[in-house]
């Protein structure tokens, strides 16, 4: 019999409430929530930085209070990287939660070690330079603040935790695609070499962690086929996975949207940059010989997935504290709007002058702010919103340069409009990423699996 994975989270503020018809129904046998893309760590720092108890995302009370009892009372582990920065504390949010509810015997695992913060200066010292991925500058420590910097675990810890008995496993920054792998491991004890089993759980993880793009959401594929109310209610998806590594991808019955080798298809690509090498902590996954087939409406057969042994270094992302940044955006309208634009450039540097600004950009939304210059501008637009990005290492410096553009609200262009909120807005930190390569055996021996009982 096949196990069976659901996807209810694909990134920070996805409706994880999307795991109880998953749960209710008997329609998995595991569910996981996958809360951390790379810019999702910076703002739970900037959380932390208000309020030292936080650092996890806060679906955990959602998923603690209304997702938790009911997986419980059923035996569907859960597991989640929505621990962030925190996991620890992330588990006494739902350590509380089962208190009120009287989970007794509900076990609770944290996975750390992902957190290089502390050790930077350490591993340096040993020889490690974080080299900048496309840059190839090593990281200075005496550069900007840095504020998080966490490498990329794989499944095996999860998968330990799930062995231990975990009825919830809380994590930090781990692979999005190793969380879906890992209880397949604890499930079936594949090996840790057994690269095509591997990469094809990591494929499977893949095509489930974005939960509504493979059910019809961001998708061309499905613009014809789904009603566009249903977007707003598609049914997440699951894997059904056997033993041998093969799949099928579906999704939660009698529910919105649909599962197509199409909608599949689209997933498969999405940030996969090398089809013959998917980089992973677990497995280099190739997917060039896979093979997709229908195996009945809203069910696509995946198989023909190979793997190789898993790389000696893993990822980390570093974040960087990089100044702060504000906007402001403003309506010009016809006739000569681009040439009202270039006297607006002018009018701003003009009254930004002596101010410490270290970065300004101009974008027009609506011409060139998704495609850049692909295509010719129009050459006199009925309306151009210019919006005029701008960074300083102080917030002060920001508000001075907002004070001294709004000065010269009658002294613009023709025409010349602000919108409003913009105007009001806080200046916001700045968090420059900087991915770098770490060795494996300097993260590994860190990484700690804790298993509580309630």
């Amino acid at each position: 019999m096949s196990y069976r994975i659901g996807s209810a989270e694909g990134f920070y503020g996805d409706d994880v409430t999307r795991a109880l018809p998953m749960i209710e129904g008997g329609h998995v046998d595991v569910v996981c929530f996958e809360a951390l893309s790379e810019l999702t760590l910076a703002i739970l720092r900037r959380d932390q930085m208000r309020d030292a108890t936080r650092g996890y995302t806060r679906d955990i009370e959602v998923l603690a209070d209304r997702i938790v009892p009911l997986a419980f009372a059923r035996g569907i582990p859960l597991i989640t990287n929505g621990g962030g920065l925190n996991p620890p504390g992330a588990a006494a949010v739902v350590r509380a939660a089962a208190a009120r509810h009287g989970l007794r015997g509900l076990r609770i695992a944290t996975i750390t070690g992902d957190d290089l913060l502390p050790r930077l200066g350490a591993l340096r010292a040993a020889g490690e330079t974080l080299t900048h991925m496309e840059t190839g500058e090593p990281l200075a420590l005496d550069g900007p603040p840095i504020v998080t910097a966490n490498a990329y675990l794989g499944a095996a810890p999860l998968a330990e935790a799930l062995r231990q008995g975990a009825h919830i496993v809380i994590t930090g920054r781990v692979a999005d695609p190793c969380l879906y792998l890992a209880p397949l491991i604890a499930r079936y004890g594949w090996s840790m070499e057994d690269w095509d089993r591997l990469a094809s759980g990591i494929l499977c993880g893949h095509l489930l962690e974005c939960t509504g793009q493979v059910v019809g959401g961001n998708s061309l594929a499905s613009m014809d086929a789904l009603p566009a109310a249903d977007l707003a209610r598609l049914g997440y998806p699951l894997g059904e996975v056997e033993d041998d590594g093969s799949f099928v991808l579906t999704k939660v019955p009698n529910t919105p949207g649909h599962v197509t080798q199409e909608t599949v298809k689209e997933q498969v690509l999405y940030e996969m940059h090398d089809p013959a090498a998917y980089l992973t902590p677990d497995v280099v996954t190739d997917i060039t010989a896979l093979r997709l087939a229908d195996s009945g409406p809203d069910r696509v057969r995946i198989s023909g997935v190979r793997g190789h042994p898993r790389t000696d270094t893993l990822k980390v992302n570093i974040g960087r504290l990089e100044g702060y940044l504000r906007e402001l955006i403003f309506t010009l309208g016809w006739p000569c709007a681009w040439e009202k634009e270039a006297r607006l450039r002018a009018m701003l540097a003009t009254a930004w002058e002596g101010l410490p600004i270290t970065r300004v950009e101009y974008t027009h939304p609506g011409v060139d702010s998704l495609f850049g210059p692909l295509t010719a501008p129009p050459a006199d637009p009925i309306e151009l919103l210019v919006r005029v990005v701008f960074t300083a290492q102080d917030p002060g410096t920001l508000k001075t340069a907002v004070r001294r553009a709004m000065a010269l609200g009658l002294s613009g262009p023709a025409g010349m409009s602000v919108a409003g909120a913009t105007v009001g807005a806080e200046p916001r930190p700045l968090l420059g990423l900087w991915p770098a390569l770490v060795s494996r055996a300097a993260v590994e021996p860190g990484v700690r699996v804790d298993v509580m009982e309630v």
